[in-house]
């Protein structure tokens, strides 16, 4: 994947951009490790010393404030990614945790015709309140308070103009990175950094559509076993469309504002708790996220799970790896962890089991004597950092997983500094393993194995019947997929945009030259003489940039 100014011409701003505040940050260096030339940067941006004051940070740090630095999309993009303990280092995972989603909000004259045009109505016709001023600014959406004029207050989630072009164009310079650092840092190859990316891309641009966030909050209801307990927002759907998303005002208090005694406190911290095992190891479905920010506290002492913008996914066989991988954890079996994981990995590349196992009993070490129950989010974040770092990849789910639990564990000890995770947790696993190996369970598995099995047997004699035809009648073919020809691909790239632009040089030469040969001396302040003569300008100018680039290209291939 390459940005070429004939491919990309749109994102050449914005990549300069990038560029100096990459530079103004410190990260002069590692453009010049990716072959990106900073001088061309600084020269075009008047951005070129590092002159932010982030000298005294760490990476990590200066990593945050460049995404803060960068934009709405930039801090979306890092706050997604925080979630991919798998592949990101511990100290960047907290420091990208620090982001937060309030940026200046949009003007309201610009945000009316948007909602209107998603009403298919005026404010005034929809709401008899509406305050214009936004309760809370993301760099996703604004969130307004109105009444309806039934009475009923909502919560109306606007998206903000133009920004799904905008996410795509940082989306698409974001992914030119993540190649370029795969490709020229050694450190990364045991990452697929662009699939990361990729990944994280595709949630984000999901994230868009608010449909998909009151599908989400709609099941949430409907599988929710603690309704006089835990809910979340009544969705109206009839208002709700791809970029509008209106939802019941919910009044209530952050947890760490709540004043209840202190045996309420801990019912809640256990049906928080409860309630997020049941949707991980039960439902299959869970709130990705149920920071304190996500969470609200009602005067009756009862729970709103808020944004179900992501939710994880777990199928019957990813839930049981799950319970499998928690009985490992608990019982101190590095050699089981890695069992496990290994029939569960997503990975081509040959693995160590033995330094495998060597990573997972050092990490499991560090808990020695520390209570698991209230580590376990810990516990997973670090175990998925080490499979990352032998090149294993587990579906993202997981990493999702991991956030939410320890999101819940943070949230139930600020409730309930007695909290303790595990303890909420076994019920669960118990359940799950009761459903998993009960005879009814089995026999279901079986059938279906048994059925499937027939099936490819019969399949059998077609399949070898195809296969001879096709070689009979010689349209038998193999396909070959080479890897490692990323530099190879570059260099052909870059020799056809040379030799398009030659042509293109060659072409405003010849048409410059006809146009001036037919003009006469008496002619030499009409249009066709001067758009001849700025055509050799231009030929000029471009021939010796041509001339630049392939000059240098060739100094830098001599060792």
């Amino acid at each position: 994947m390459n940005l070429n100014p004939l491919h990309t011409i749109n994102n050449l701003v914005r990549f300069t951009e990038i560029g100096a505040v990459l530079i103004r940050n410190g990260f002069r260096e590692f453009l010049e490790q990716i072959e990106t030339r900073p001088s061309f940067l600084s020269k075009h941006t008047r951005l070129g010393k590092e002159t932010s004051g982030t000298e005294h940070l760490n990476i990590w740090q200066r990593i945050r404030v460049t995404a803060e630095d960068l934009g709405p999309t930039f801090v979306k993009f890092a706050q997604v990614l925080s979630t991919r303990a798998d592949v990101l280092p511990e100290p960047l995972i907290e420091e990208l945790k620090r982001l937060r989603n309030q940026v200046r909000p949009v003007p309201w004259e610009k945000m009316r015709p948007l909602l209107e045009r998603e009403l298919k109505g005026t404010v005034e016709e929809i709401f008899a309140e509406f305050n214009t001023v936004p309760v809370a600014a993301g760099s996703i959406a604004q969130v307004y308070k109105a009444r309806l004029h039934s009475g009923e207050f909502v919560a109306v989630k606007a998206q903000r103009p133009g920004l799904r072009k905008e996410m795509k164009s940082d989306l698409e310079i974001i992914g030119w990175f993540a190649h370029k650092m795969q490709q020229h840092i050694p450190e990364l190859h045991p990452y697929d950094l662009p699939t990361v990316v990729k990944e994280a891309g595709e949630s984000m641009m999901l994230e868009l559509d608010f449909t998909t966030e009151a599908r989400n909050t709609e099941y949430f209801t409907q599988t929710n076993p603690y309704p006089k307990e835990i809910f979340a927002p009544k969705v109206y759907a009839s208002y709700t469309t791809a970029r509008l998303l209106v939802l019941e005002w919910v009044d209530g208090a952050e947890p760490a504002k709540v004043t209840f005694p202190p045996e309420i406190r801990a019912r809640l911290a256990a049906i928080g708790g409860r309630s997020i095992f049941n949707q991980i190891m039960i439902s299959g479905f869970f709130h990705s996220d149920p920071h304190s920010g996500n969470l609200l506290i009602t005067p009756e002492a009862r729970l709103c799970l808020l944004d179900w913008g992501q939710a994880g996914q777990l199928t019957r066989h990813m839930r049981y790896f799950l319970a499998d991988l928690f009985a490992a954890i608990s019982t101190d079996d590095p050699e089981k962890v890695v069992r496990i994981v290994m029939a569960n990995a997503l990975t081509k590349r040959r693995v160590d089991p033995a330094r495998l196992e060597k990573d997972v009993t050092v990490m499991l070490r560090k808990y020695a004597g520390k209570d698991k129950g209230k580590e376990l989010g810990r516990i997973i974040l670090d175990l998925l950092y080490v499979f990352g770092s032998h090149g294993i990849r587990l579906a993202r789910d997981y990493a999702m997983l991991a956030k939410a639990v320890l999101a819940i564990e943070e949230v139930g000890e600020t409730l309930d500094p007695s909290f303790d995770i595990q303890s909420i947790s076994n019920p669960f696993l118990k359940e799950l393993n009761v459903e998993r190996w009960h005879p009814h369970t089995l026999a279901r598995l079986l059938y279906w194995d048994w059925r499937s099995t027939v099936r490819h047997a019969r399949e059998i004699p077609g399949t070898i019947m195809r296969l001879m035809r096709n070689l009979e009648e010689g349209e038998f073919s193999i396909n070959f997929v080479h890897k490692g020809l990323d530099g190879l691909r570059t260099s052909i790239e870059n020799g056809v945009n040379r030799l398009v632009l030659a042509i293109i040089i060659a072409a405003i030469l010849l048409s410059s030259s006809l146009i001036v040969s037919r003009v006469s001396a008496a002619d030499l302040d009409t249009f066709p003489y001067v758009l001849g003569k700025y055509g050799f300008v231009a030929a000029m100018l471009f021939g010796f940039w041509l001339l630049y680039e392939v000059i240098r290209a060739g100094g830098r291939k001599k060792p």
